[in-house]
């Protein structure tokens, strides 16, 4: 099978997922969306633009995996790969163009790619003590969610059109309701397509959050853990549970 060449991944305009210091034993990870400004080989360095939320000049020398997903072809479903970096320099004025001046940041340049699995944040099922609900703009009805963690949700969109053309990397937004509580809009991406030979006709998508602000993530990650409560109360006997 084909693998991504290093140099012509590190390009400006590359997209990439930063993953910070992942915490796997505590099932949550810190994963930001950035774009490739330069690339200065001669330097070992190359310059991304400034994430949400903001890297802080408290982190300059920290080790760093950037991460981004390819596909081989156009038929298989894609891998993520990874780079080890760090981060070099905090710039606060970087040249973009002419007129133009953003925050940016400085990493080191890799040496080799990797493949990386970073599903391991705790995912949760729905339960109607807490009912989440999912729409897309154009469909009425609400998507049925399989399941939800703080990175991203897997839904069953059999019969709309509109997602069934979509394919991974692509973006679309939800919107998201908790229980009557909370509403959430958020752009997401798809990650990968597939279908179950257990559920005949039945089409399914996982897809992450994209640029979540620091308060929408905190949310989510307690909203994760309510749900797990709730499911472990009933594992104890303590109280009735009812899937959705």
């Amino acid at each position: 099978m084909a693998k991504p060449d290093l140099s012509r991944i590190i390009q400006p305009a590359q997209h990439l997922d930063l993953l910070f210091a992942p915490y796997e034993e505590e099932y949550r990870v810190d994963i930001r969306d950035t774009v490739i400004y330069d690339v200065y080989p001669r330097a070992k360095s190359f310059i991304i633009a400034q994430t949400q939320p903001p890297v802080l000049k408290s982190m300059v020398g920290e080790a760093i995996e950037p991460t981004f997903l390819w596909h081989s072809t156009p038929e298989e479903d894609p891998l993520r790969y990874a780079f080890h970096s760090a981060i070099q320099e905090l710039i606060t004025n970087y040249a973009l163009s002419q007129g133009q001046r953003v925050q940016a940041i400085r990493l080191a340049y890799p040496k080799y790619l990797y493949e990386r699995n970073i599903r391991f944040s705790y995912r949760v099922r729905p339960i109607k003590q807490y009912p989440i609900t999912l729409t897309i703009e154009g469909h009425k009805e609400p998507l049925p969610i399989i399941e939800m963690s703080e990175g991203g949700i897997c839904i069953s969109y059999s019969h709309v059109p509109y997602l069934s053309g979509l394919k991974p990397g692509d973006l679309f937004e939800v919107a998201l309701d908790f229980n009557g509580e909370n509403e959430m809009t958020s752009r997401v991406e798809v990650v990968r397509k597939f279908q179950k030979p257990e559920f005949h006709g039945m089409d399914f998508m996982g897809v992450r959050f994209f640029e979540l602000s620091m308060g929408e993530r905190a949310f989510l990650v307690a909203t994760i853990k309510k749900i797990e409560r709730m499911i472990l109360r009933k594992r104890a006997g303590l109280e009735p549970i009812k899937r959705e």
